[in-house]
């Protein structure tokens, strides 16, 4: 078996052990115990609200989940002596990153793809229609998932666990607020900040073009080639991260 493989397989292996699957559960309590309080709305209003509470529960999940499970998961390896005897092996560094990648986004994934089972669920038993974009919705947190795990790679190739869960948070941030920023800074900042911002929009992920809520509640529709676009958005920027992060990695001590 490929390298990149048998690593993804041994880190999926170790994230399940420490009971990921609890994660789903809690969700689908906090799903319905939110059914159950919206209960006394009217009825279209409870759709939409469980729609709206459903897809930012699964977002904020896999950004938790990620840090939490991906921020660590480098620095026990190599405080355990497991990243020098893996290294030992006939194995690349680069090859090493990618697996590490590749097993933390398969777990993460399949977390994201219950909890949305889950959420799917409680908007049928809440009367409303299961919409494209409703799908859509949890595509694009797949996404979203696969973008912030490659940040997260990157910020773990050169800084602490905790620096590196810090960075990772704040770009999540400043992604989905990028376009807001930037437009208060060019109408009351000066110039220094008006340039920081341009900058700072066009180098920060923009996440929120992953962030079809809105047009999944109010089942609006969206542009022609708009998926297409943000897929490859998506996968063009999380290449360039793995490839920083491979290319940092390569010139690391590891003791």
């Amino acid at each position: 078996m490929h390298p990149i493989l048998t690593l993804a397989r041994f880190t999926l292996r170790s994230y399940l052990q420490e009971r990921i699957l609890l994660v789903v559960m809690i969700f689908g309590g906090v799903l319905m115990l939110a059914s159950a309080v919206l209960s006394p709305l009217a009825v279209g209003a409870q759709q939409k609200i469980v729609i709206d509470i459903g897809l930012a529960a699964v977002s904020i999940f896999a950004v938790v989940l990620i840090v939490l499970l991906g921020a660590g998961s480098f620095h026990m390896e190599k405080e355990r002596g497991i990243l020098r005897a893996l290294l030992a092996k006939p194995i690349s560094r680069s090859q090493f990153m990618l697996g590490k990648y590749a097993g933390t986004v398969a777990t993460v994934a399949a977390v994201i793809i219950l909890m949305g089972v889950v959420h799917l669920a409680m908007v049928a038993l809440s009367g409303s229609r299961i919409t494209l974009n409703l799908g859509i919705a949890l595509y694009l947190t797949l996404l979203e998932g696969a973008l912030v795990t490659a940040l997260l790679s990157f910020f773990a190739s050169f800084t602490s666990p905790v620096l590196g869960s810090f960075f990772t948070i704040a770009c999540v941030v400043a992604g989905h607020f990028s376009t807001d920023l930037l437009a208060f800074a060019q109408r009351f900042g000066g110039t220094v900040p008006r340039i920081v911002a341009t900058g700072a929009y066009y180098v920060m992920p923009n996440l929120e073009l992953l962030n079809a809520r809105t047009e999944a509640v109010h089942n609006l529709a969206l542009p022609q080639g708009f998926v297409l676009a943000v897929t490859l958005y998506a996968l063009a920027y999380t290449a360039g991260l793995l490839y920083l992060a491979t290319v940092i990695f390569r010139a690391r001590e590891v003791s």
